[in-house]
């Protein structure tokens, strides 16, 4: 069930999308940031941060995948499609996305397939962790709201008088 959102729940959700970015950029900055030095302009200063125009570029990423989320993974616009078509879409659309990025910004060469192989590699495990928290998510909501529906029905039970008289 879809609450009524706010501007403020989708300002959150862009910046929520941020911070999970950035900490796997630290994470991948850890990992090859100095033998990506001079190969990537995300990872220009190696290990030990990220230019403003890389932080501005992961943020632009994280306004267009949110826009994403709003468009496929919301009742709002697409309605008629399954979730998993809609989910489809969302990972093709997010794909074109960051690889017109890559191109624009020269996140790496874009004539290496190990690179691209590292992105999509990279890409779908994130993909994999979101959709399994997702899942896990959705079953602790869908929990909750069956412990709900049984307090009422309990409650709901006890205060009807019994008509078998």
């Amino acid at each position: 069930m879809e609450e009524n959102k706010t501007i403020f729940n989708y300002i959150s959700q862009v910046f929520a999308t941020y911070g999970i970015i950035i900490a796997i950029f630290i994470i991948l900055g850890c990992i090859v940031g100095e033998e990506s030095v001079g190969y990537s302009s995300l990872f220009e200063y190696g290990n030990q941060g990220f230019s403003t125009a890389t932080l501005i570029q992961l943020f632009a990423v994280s306004v267009v995948v949110s826009i994403g989320q709003i468009l496929f993974l919301t009742d709002k616009w697409i309605k008629n499609l399954s979730i998993i078509i809609r989910s489809a879409l969302f990972f093709v659309a997010v794909i074109i996305v960051i690889a017109f990025f890559v191109i624009a910004f020269e996140w790496f060469p874009v004539d290496d397939p190990k690179s691209w192989f590292g992105f999509l590699l990279s890409f779908s495990v994130c993909s994999l962790i979101g959709v399994v928290v997702g899942i896990l998510r959705e079953k602790m909501e869908n929990e909750k709201m069956d412990q709900a529906l049984e307090r009422y029905r309990k409650r709901r039970n006890s205060d009807v008088p019994d008509q078998h008289l």
